[in-house]
């Protein structure tokens, strides 16, 4: 019996080690899973249809935007993955149903569908059964920024708490993508904040930022928090990341800050 179990245990480890290799190699080389790559500077985009005539310059756009960040490397390669691959979208479960997530220096696309020509990607919100477009060139800024916080600080990047929204990385993602770096109007977008945030309470239809797409209010609250450590406390992103306060305590030394 100890001989039959001995086996079972080392078929079984033997299985689970070559699905983890099998997994690794495919996650770490898309070119496995798609038909065609394109080159558009330091990002690589794998596909199996024709892209639109418009990725190339969403992809320059969102570089330009990408090199505000103080993570900027221009020798940084990032490889963005579409959803019209049966296969690779699939590999790393996410919860929910993002538009997009990103691990390393891949950006994923999950759901939705990409139209570069009119720089949208468009989702069905079935709670409404209402059709969403969001700003393309915002989406990508936001996970390609996400990439670069793994090359520039992997070390907070693998021991913040995961399958947790990180308000540090999606404030920072936010700061740069929505292209607040610096614009001088912190306070009048807290004021927007305010509104919005009682407008969302009282039941109101969700409005559009700056850029043309939906808010995501929590995003939209942490670049503002982040902004304000930035660019009013003089921090940079390391010094974010290990700051050890309470978010609600920072958010209301904010709001004293804008009252004054």
């Amino acid at each position: 019996m100890k001989k039959i179990i001995k086996k079972i245990s080392i078929s079984l480890f033997s299985v689970m080690g070559f699905s983890c290799v099998l997994w690794a190699v495919l996650f770490f080389n898309p070119r496995l899973s798609y038909a065609n790559k394109t080159q558009i500077g330091q990002v690589t985009i794998f596909h199996n249809q024709d892209l639109d005539t418009g990725a190339e310059e969403v992809i320059n756009n969102v570089i330009e935007i990408l090199k505000s960040s103080e993570l900027y490397d221009k020798n940084f390669k990032i490889q963005l993955c579409l959803n019209d691959d049966e296969i690779y979208p699939n590999l790393f479960p996410v919860r929910g149903t993002p538009l997009a997530h990103s691990r390393f220096n891949k950006t994923i696309i999950k759901n939705g569908e990409i139209r570069f020509n009119k720089n949208i990607i468009e989702i069905r919100w079935e709670a409404k059964n209402e059709l969403r477009k969001y700003n393309l060139t915002w989406l990508l800024a936001h996970e390609f920024t996400h990439n670069l916080e793994y090359n520039s600080n992997p070390r907070y990047m693998f021991r913040r708490p995961q399958g947790s929204i990180d308000w540090k990385l999606e404030g920072y993602d936010d700061y740069i993508a929505r292209r607040f770096k610096n614009d001088g109007k912190l306070r009048d977008k807290i004021e927007k904040y305010l509104i919005e945030e009682n407008n969302i309470h009282n039941g109101l239809p969700a409005s559009k930022d700056e850029v043309g797409s939906y808010l995501i209010y929590s995003n939209y609250k942490y670049a503002l928090i982040v902004q304000y450590l930035m660019e009013i406390k003089k921090m940079n992103f390391d010094q974010v990341c290990e700051l050890d306060k309470n978010i609600n305590e920072i958010y209301s030394a904010m709001l004293e800050w804008r009252n004054n």
